[in-house]
């Protein structure tokens, strides 16, 4: 079918995106502060150990995320929340579960009952969250994350006062505490929203979700490697000093993302309605673009900053963290773009094209990682992890182009 769509508006911030940036750019403050407590209270080692463990936390989500992300918000309307309800809670059990006897092996350092239920919460919430965006209820998804940030930051702080002596653990208790009083508020709001919710299990629907939902999780798994590979690497060849200099540097990287991901959550919950149209491609390309010129503007900002800037706000041995900012500019850029690529196509269920995007993240980390880290360190890291977001960013523009020539519209 060839189609022409002309005299297209202008791109237009609704209130959807407005408030969601606006939400992004509160809890990016929120958790500047985390981040700036708990290198002050705990020093880059403190910080490492912590860094691990988020690691491993996001580990683990991308196979509870399985049966409690996009599936959800994809079969919502389709097989009703009971259903995906039953599934997403069973299979965040299950996951979290044979993810705490591992990590009790493998890695010591890590307190497993902590790590056991904060994964659990952690499922749970993304499940709520997930229905929240399959019909639009952008205000219910806004608070809940945003509260996760404060509590977090809040609790930790009280845990540290009245327990000193906790050290750093205190950040896993305050993950405790903050995501299960989110959790009951995601209960409640899905309550008023969907009403109770049943036990209801089905080989049907749990073959359908999981078949959707693997294969988008095995694209996040590859990206997660893509991304966070590097920490653990940098733990074995040097220490978890360099572990939380690096983390730092790249959850300030990270942080330019709040509008990108604002931009594309809105734009993803909008192409779920649209369709597979030419008016959802236009609006995306435009979304984009816009998206593109503020992560620019954002690093330029980012890189005025002078190191003695970030010793003083986060300790010492921390002006390091400047350069891990630099060097993963291109990489920031291009990935900023490509969280909107990916939600468009993920709402289309093109699960085969962010297969490929990531795979070939993937083919770039592993060919890298281990010649450049062994030998440069945290700037090795830098270069690995910024190769693997401009070439995984590549494929989904090729893919985003190819897709308005097999439409066959102008505009």
């Amino acid at each position: 079918m060839y189609f022409c769509i002309s005299n297209m508006k202008t791109f237009r911030l609704d209130k959807d995106f407005i408030v969601t940036a606006s939400t992004k750019v509160l809890i990016l403050l929120l958790n500047f502060a985390t981040v700036i407590f708990t290198t002050q209270l705990w020093g880059s080692e403190g910080k490492g150990f912590i860094a691990i463990f988020v690691a491993d936390i996001s580990l683990v989500a991308t196979f509870t995320n399985i049966l409690t992300n996009s599936s959800v918000s994809f079969f919502l309307k389709k097989i009703g929340h009971s259903p995906l309800a039953t599934l997403a809670f069973l299979w965040t059990f299950i996951v979290s579960s044979v993810a705490a006897v591992v990590v009790a092996f493998v890695d010591v350092s890590v307190p497993v009952l902590p790590f056991f239920v904060v994964a659990v919460l952690s499922g749970c919430i993304t499940f709520h969250s997930s229905l929240f965006l399959g019909v639009q209820k952008i205000f219910q998804y806004n608070v809940a994350t945003l509260l996760m940030s404060a509590l977090l930051l809040i609790f930790m702080l009280l845990i540290y006062w009245f327990f000193p002596e906790t050290g750093y653990h205190a950040y896993f208790y305050a993950q405790i505490l903050s995501y299960g009083l989110v959790l009951v508020l995601c209960h409640i709001f899905t309550h008023k929203i969907f009403g109770r919710i049943r036990f209801s299990f089905s080989f049907d629907t749990l073959r359908k979700a999981f078949n959707f939902g693997w294969q988008e999780e095995l694209s996040a798994f590859m990206q997660f490697l893509n991304a966070r590979l590097c920490f653990y690497l940098i733990g074995i060849y040097a220490d978890m000093s360099s572990v939380g200099i690096f983390s730092v540097g790249v959850t300030i990287s990270e942080a330019i993302w709040v509008f990108s991901r604002s931009i594309a959550l809105v734009q993803y919950s909008k192409v779920l309605k649209m369709g597979d149209t030419a008016e959802a491609w236009l609006e995306t390309r435009k979304v984009t673009l816009v998206t593109l010129a503020i992560t620019v503007s954002c690093i330029a900002v980012a890189a005025c900053v002078p190191m003695p800037v970030f010793e003083f706000v986060f300790g010492d041995g921390f002006g390091e963290s400047k350069i891990v900012i630099l060097l993963l500019a291109i990489g920031i850029t291009a990935n900023a773009v490509a969280l909107v690529l990916f939600n468009y196509f993920s709402a289309l269920g093109r699960l085969k094209i962010l297969l490929l995007r990531s795979s070939a993240g993937l083919v770039a980390t592993l060919a890298l990682s281990f010649w450049l880290i062994p030998m440069w360190g945290i700037e090795g890291a830098c270069v690995v992890n910024s190769c693997s977001y401009l070439v995984s960013s590549t494929v989904l523009v090729v893919a985003f182009v190819r897709k308005k020539r097999i439409m066959g519209f102008c505009g």
